[in-house]
């Protein structure tokens, strides 16, 4: 059986190395930080359980040292909270808002946000429409859906992940908008 995760090293040319396999997120992410410490190359970490592909990108040297802003959509209220204090206590701008209509009433101006969380606590059907509503008013800004258990992939999500550990999904958060 293969170890859930392979990282892989996108050359310049567009060519893709395979470098390791590793077990679990928490090495995955650190493989991949000591990796670009030596080689700032793309990386690209492929979970075999998800079949969901994570590519990260080297920080150019003339980027903002700010972090993006995160906009999260949740469901409950406790799990928003906690969500949105990780992610501060981690440097980003966050706003959360509790369902859908405070998605679209708030998105109505057009913020620019670097990536949507969406939550878990609601229905496939749900937070499906949200998903779409989101890729149409901003296709270029991806979508992390944190997903029950018995809901593996919310399409058209660019990241799926089970909702479990969150230097999981903060270790996505991270990746996709550096």
């Amino acid at each position: 059986m293969l170890p859930p995760f392979d990282i892989f090293r996108v050359e310049p040319n567009g060519e893709v190395l395979w470098i390791k396999a590793v077990e679990d997120w928490k090495s995955a992410r650190i493989a991949v930080q000591e990796l670009m410490a030596s080689s700032p190359n793309e990386y690209l970490i492929f979970s075999h359980r998800s079949n969901n592909r994570l590519l990260v990108k080297p920080r150019p040297a003339t980027q903002r040292t700010t972090k993006p802003v995160v906009f999260q959509i949740a469901y409950d209220e406790v799990l928003m909270a906690t969500r949105a204090d990780l992610l501060k206590a981690d440097g980003f701008t966050v706003v959360s808002v509790i369902g859908n209509e405070a998605a679209h009433t708030a998105l109505a101006n057009g913020l620019d946000c670097s990536l949507f969380i969406l939550g878990h606590a609601e229905t496939p059907k749900r937070r499906k429409e949200m998903a779409d509503w989101l890729k149409a008013k901003f296709p270029k800004v991806p979508i992390l859906a944190l997903n029950p258990p018995y809901q593996q992939e919310l399409k058209p999500a660019d990241y799926n992940l089970v909702l479990n550990d969150p230097e999981e999904w903060l270790f996505v958060v991270k990746a996709s908008t550096s």
